[in-house]
């Protein structure tokens, strides 16, 4: 199997097969785009068809002259997905009617007349091979009337004959109600001869969103159906949003969001209208648009609500009165999102609109979802309805939010039952995230992500398998940073954009009066290994990868756990290290805001490969060894500038001069549709260029020759604006020091804090520039503290003037 088919693989099978059967294959292009890293829909078909035309006998693969082997991986996908794509992309016109003309017109190759008997044993092996390696079950529409094209042509969604009874329902319902999931469901359900038996894939779609609407919330809008509605839709009516979200570095990014969801990248608020509504559209014309805070860094454009939030064009600054603007923050060189003082209340309400009963927002965890408040659902509830909800047959205090109610702070496990206006919904809530088995779980591939550390990937400044115990004081984790970790876990096991982490970690941080920043915490669960930052190689996108969990083995008594440590996975190694005989060493990390680290000490060998192979972990391989990279040198052809980085804040600002003096800048290709680089410029050096956000900034403060971190004896700290080490390089940190780093007050102030030793500054003072402000130990002390037979005794050191006491876990040991 190709690096491509393995790519249409998990997209169009595997992922949609997690939820269930698969009845129909849907393939969008702008997906298509994405995977094939083309730059536009013309230059998508001759990607496409390049990669197709690379099958050798092509033709004879199509008559059916070489079946596929039982035993072997589908290596036919291509074939598969390029017929189902010419039926439903933008490319096919209206006169495109002939299956194998169009395939003749897209491949140059003569079909007229042509056997296609190729086509149902590839189906057949295909639904044969997921059943049996991945348990996905595959419901193949029958083969008539058409033996050899019948079954293709009625999988594919949405083709001409789907887009005509769309066509059929947009006249039905009217411009009023067309994005109404009521509305959709009854005209389709009351229609005669709206579905045919030639339209099983309509039927199948159908079916899912309207299950999915009628349980509540806003999943309708995820469902293939709605989104080829909402596509068919859009080409008639302006009918999206605009959106302005917090980026990762405090900066502001501009979106245009569907009603199904999807998000589109702006380079400015003139770029959505024509998209959005003619309201919207003439207030960006105006230099002036109302926006509603939605929360977590969020606000959405409206027009029918006043606001103390406004994006507004620079020049109209000059019109607001001295005083009436608390502060802004810049979007664009030519916009601001600025927060007016209590701007008068709008005389005309807004109309309310009207919200179906149901469950939302909630983390689903198998078919339940997760019961831990703030992640738990919301029951909404239309405006004037009362409802309650009872769990066990008790009823539960609930709180009021906008639109409905939520669950007040705790844990709940069970069945949740929800009456409002006569309605009864009911859903399961569980305590804990299950564990993701190794087949579900969508790794790190090279050649589709970018990693955070880049070329300081899988390094570390040595490979010895050494522990030397962090001798601070050790906090146990807040419930906050439990919730959060849960929650991550449940949404990562096929990735998740870092918007949407960021989101859910903004959710968790809610319940804390003055938390740290969501950026912190997002890279505290990568430092302790529970995830991979990446980067989207074709696209300007960024992810979270969850990482698989390993075992290495420390000397003949103990073995190192690593990797992400939920709550049923800690349950499950405490369960396989009891029936080994051995014990499970759970050590806190710096601060509340940080994760435990888990270490299993053993007797003696035996046990030790005992509890591995219970536990089924594999070996986690050594890191390389470290060594300071200098970025590309090259002059960034094909790229503008779009940002610079502000020293003194850490984040990036809108910039988008041709001419760069020194700075980090953020540039983004001409065409779109590639990810960022990140140049940094320095007076009497050659420019150099990064990939990744993170080692551009570490690499750029170090090339201007400032001091990047301070250690005070125990703890490392960064001196320059947004510096942080590698994630490989702070979870090879955190496995000497049975410690993992995180976010710690420190004089009043929020800081990012590695515990570390003397060696491991050492070591590390060889790949950055560390300002040292520690008394050197005596030597004997530091073993003293160290040593297992020690703990719980004290030692006074008269060279540091402190009172050392030894650590109660873990011992060094080589």
């Amino acid at each position: 199997m190709s690096e491509l088919e393995g790519i249409f693989l998990e997209k169009f099978f595997l992922e949609p097969g997690s939820e269930g059967t698969i009845g129909s294959v849907s393939i969008d292009d702008d997906v298509l785009i994405e995977i094939l890293g083309a730059t536009s829909l013309s230059n998508l078909r001759e990607c496409f068809v390049g990669e197709l035309l690379k099958i050798s006998r092509l033709k004879a693969l199509l008559a059916g002259e070489y079946p596929p082997f039982s035993g072997r991986s589908p290596d036919y996908l291509r074939i598969l997905m390029f017929v189902c794509w010419m039926q439903t992309s933008k490319v096919r016109e209206e006169g495109d009617t002939d299956f194998r003309e169009m395939l003749g017109r897209h491949t140059g190759i003569n079909f007229v007349g042509a056997l296609m008997r190729g086509l149902n044993p590839m189906w057949e092996h295909l639904q044969a091979y997921l059943s049996k390696k991945h348990g996905i079950v595959l419901d193949l529409p029958a083969i008539q009337p058409h033996p050899q094209i019948g079954r293709t042509l009625r999988i594919a969604f949405p083709t001409l004959r789907d887009k005509n009874a769309f066509r059929r329902l947009r006249h039905m319902i009217g411009t009023a109600g067309l994005l109404h999931p009521a509305r959709l469901s009854g005209s389709v359900n009351t229609t005669r001869d709206l579905i045919t038996e030639t339209m099983p894939s309509f039927a199948y779609n159908f079916a899912l969103f309207d299950r999915s609407w009628k349980r509540g919330g806003r999943d309708y809008m995820a469902t293939t159906f709605w989104k080829a509605w909402y596509s068919f839709v859009s080409e008639y009516t302006a009918l999206e949003e605009l959106l302005v979200v917090r980026g990762d570095f405090g900066d502001h990014e501009l979106f245009r969001i569907s009603p199904s969801g999807e998000r589109k990248a702006l380079r400015r608020p003139e770029d959505a209208c024509k998209f959005v509504p003619e309201p919207i559209a003439k207030a960006i014309r105006g230099g002036a648009v109302l926006m509603e805070d939605l929360g977590w860094g969020r606000a959405r454009a409206t027009s029918s609500l006043e606001s103390n939030l406004i994006l507004l064009h620079r020049k109209r600054l000059a019109e607001c009165d001295e005083g009436a603007i608390v502060s802004y923050d810049s979007v664009d060189a030519q916009w601001v999102l600025a927060n007016f003082r209590n701007r008068p209340a709008s005389d005309v309400s807004a109309k309310p609109s009207k919200r179906a009963i149901g469950w939302r927002d909630g983390i689903r965890v198998g078919g339940a979802y997760l019961g831990r408040a703030p992640f738990t659902p919301i029951l909404a509830l239309p405006a004037g309805v009362e409802g309650k909800v009872s769990l066990g047959g008790e009823e539960l205090p609930m709180e009021a939010v906008p639109d409905g109610l939520a669950f007040a702070s705790g844990n709940y496990s069970g069945t949740a039952t929800a009456q409002a206006g006569g309605e009864t919904h009911s859903l399961l809530l569980v305590p804990k995230a299950l564990e993701t088995p190794s087949d579900g779980r969508l790794g790190f591939d090279p050649f589709r992500d970018i990693g955070e550390d880049q070329f300081y990937r899988d390094t570390a400044p040595t490979s010895d398998a050494v522990l030397n115990p962090w001798c601070g004081r050790r906090m146990p984790t807040c419930d906050e940073m439990t919730n959060i970790g849960e929650a991550l876990y449940a949404r990562t096991a096929r990735g998740l954009p870092f918007v949407d982490a960021l989101e859910i970690i903004r959710r968790g941080l809610q319940q804390s009066e003055s938390g740290p920043r969501e950026w912190d915490i997002l890279r505290t669960f990568a430092d302790a290994g529970w995830f991979d930052l990446t980067l989207v190689r074709n696209f300007p996108a960024r992810k979270l990868l969850q990482r698989p969990d390993t075992v290495r083995c420390i000397g003949e008594d103990t073995v190192a756990i690593d990797g992400p440590t939920p709550i049923a996975l800690i349950q499950r190694i405490e369960a396989a290290a009891e029936s080994a005989g051995v014990a499970v060493e759970i050590h806190h990390g710096v601060s509340q805001w940080s994760l435990p680290r888990l270490f299993v000490r053993t007797g003696d060998r035996i046990r030790q490969r005992d509890f591995i192979e219970r536990i089924g972990f594999p070996e986690g391989s050594s890191n390389a060894r470290a060594e300071q990279k200098r970025g590309e040198r090259g002059d960034g052809h094909g790229y503008h500038v779009v940002a610079r980085f502000d020293d003194q804040h850490g984040f990036f600002v809108p910039c988008f001069d041709d001419d760069m003096p020194q700075a980090l800048y953020r540039l983004e290709r001409n065409e779109g549709k590639k990810p960022f680089l990140y140049r940094s410029v320095v007076m009497g050096k050659e420019a150099e260029n990064f990939a990744s956000p993170s080692i551009a900034i570490l690499a750029h403060h170090a090339r201007m020759r400032r001091q990047l971190f301070r250690y005070d004896g125990r703890m490392m700290v960064a001196a320059a604006a947004r510096v942080s080490l590698p994630s490989s390089w702070a979870q090879w940190a955190s496995g000497r020091t049975a410690c993992n780093a995180g976010p710690a007050l420190h004089g009043g102030r929020w800081v990012y804090a590695y515990p570390l030793g003397s060696e491991e500054v050492s070591l590390l003072s060889g790949l950055v520039s560390i300002e040292r402000n520690d008394k050197q130990a005596s030597p004997w002390i530091d073993r003293f503290s160290a040593s297992a037979s020690n703990r719980g005794r004290s030692v006074f050191d008269c060279r540091t003037s402190e009172t050392r006491r030894a650590h109660p876990g873990l011992g060094k040991r080589n």
